[in-house]
């Protein structure tokens, strides 16, 4: 393996694992200072906000000045954002310290999948490798579930500490970043002779089927946030450990790695993109409402969610190398574009979704059912429209079989 691809591979597994290592404090932290349902939404919004209103601005950043020196930048100032929410304890402080880190987590999957979709253009190499991304950063937040799980019982009741700790590892790792170097292409580095502003510019120029497909993203964000997050604390609130619910995290974690490797390259060959995206929105609904309506808890997450967790690990490297198709405009304001929309649903979700879990802890994942269903009609819409480019894709894979 290139150097290239393990600067990509090692700040993948890295940024996984340093962003997720204070997550399973969180509910007892919160809980801890009996925090309402509303809040808790808001400080989960966050990163939904950061995403929504920074996402496009730090891709543009990423376009016309140095990735690896902005990613190190984010990485600091996402240490900065959770120490201060280990130093705070109260609703409104608390709040400002989830914002700031919202912030900064806006910043880093967009230039990472920009760094991926200029320096790989053959196709089956940069799927491969997007698929490796995701696989990295979820096994590296499967990870930092089951140790943080484990420290924050550690701790109990001195939850702050594991805040602290993801802090100076968050800063440690930023100065490791800055002072690397790497080879990796940014084919719009051009625009480094362009005012920020124009550059940004370009978000109002998209074609109409990233417009379409991103669009269908506000209810996978929407959902998918949700189900991720509030899962940790309806285990906790059902009366189990952090440490179990890292076990179930990390299982998820080693099941992502497996699907992104095997599954997603495997089906992103033989079938069309659109048409990949369909079938998994027609099963996510439906494994979603099986693993919670079970009667026992851990059944359902290790058998209904696990399918779930496979279908959604698959859908990141599909949906954005199908933008890396797209050539009008860079790709650090394509995939900034798309990564605001996640803020969006995201922001939108954690918000609903509080006020929701204070209703009833259910409510939350059938909406999310709900929604997915959506994703799934709106996906048959677009394969209706697009129907020539869907068939030929798999025309054109089975001849080149038969050669």
């Amino acid at each position: 393996m290139n150097r290239r691809k393990k600067y990509l591979l090692i700040i993948s597994l890295l940024y996984g694992f340093l962003f997720s290592l204070g997550n399973p404090a969180v509910p007892a932290y919160t809980n801890s200072l009996n925090i309402s349902g509303l809040f808790v939404g808001l400080y989960l919004a966050s990163g939904g906000f950061g995403l929504l209103f920074f996402a496009t601005l730090w891709g543009a950043l990423g376009d016309i000045k140095n990735r690896s020196k902005v990613l190190a930048f984010i990485f600091a100032g996402f240490g900065v954002g959770q120490l201060l929410f280990g130093i705070f304890s109260s609703e409104y402080t608390l709040l400002i310290a989830a914002l700031i880190s919202g912030v900064f987590f806006a910043g880093i999957l967009v230039n990472l999948y920009s760094y991926i979709n200029d320096s790989f253009q053959d196709e089956q190499e940069r799927n491969r490798m997007l698929s490796y991304t995701v696989s990295l950063y979820l096994i590296g937040g499967a990870i930092a579930y089951i140790i943080g799980g484990i420290i924050t019982d550690l701790l109990s009741p001195h939850y702050y500490v594991v805040f602290v700790i993801q802090a100076v590892l968050l800063f440690v790792f930023s100065a490791v970043i800055y002072f690397d170097k790497t080879d990796l292409i940014d084919t719009d580095h051009h625009l480094s002779r362009l005012h920020l502003w124009n550059n940004v510019k370009q978000a109002f120029k998209l074609p109409w089927v990233p417009i379409y497909t991103i669009t269908l993203t506000f209810f996978i964000s929407f959902s998918h946030s949700n189900i991720r997050r509030f899962l940790d604390y309806y285990v906790i609130d059902e009366g189990h450990t952090a440490t179990q619910l890292g076990l179930v995290v990390f299982t998820a974690g080693i099941i992502s790695l497996l699907s992104n490797i095997y599954i997603a390259p495997y089906f992103l060959k033989r079938i069309h993109n659109f048409r990949f995206l369909q079938i998994q929105f027609m099963f996510a609904p439906i494994l979603i409402i099986l693993a919670f309506q079970s009667t026992d808890l851990f059944f359902g997450l290790y058998t209904y969610y696990m399918g779930y967790t496979i279908i959604l690990a698959i859908y990141e490297p599909t949906a954005i190398s199908f933008m890396s198709n797209n050539k009008s405009v860079s790709q650090g304001i394509l995939v900034g574009v798309r990564q605001s929309v996640v803020g969006l649903g995201t922001t939108l979700g954690f918000i609903i979704g509080g006020l929701l879990y204070d209703i009833d802890h259910l409510y939350v994942f059938y909406l999310a059912a709900l929604f997915y269903i959506i994703v799934f009609v709106g996906f048959s819409v677009l394969i209706m429209l697009k129907y020539r480019e869907v068939r030929d894709y798999r025309k054109n894979y089975l001849k080149e079989v038969k050669k």
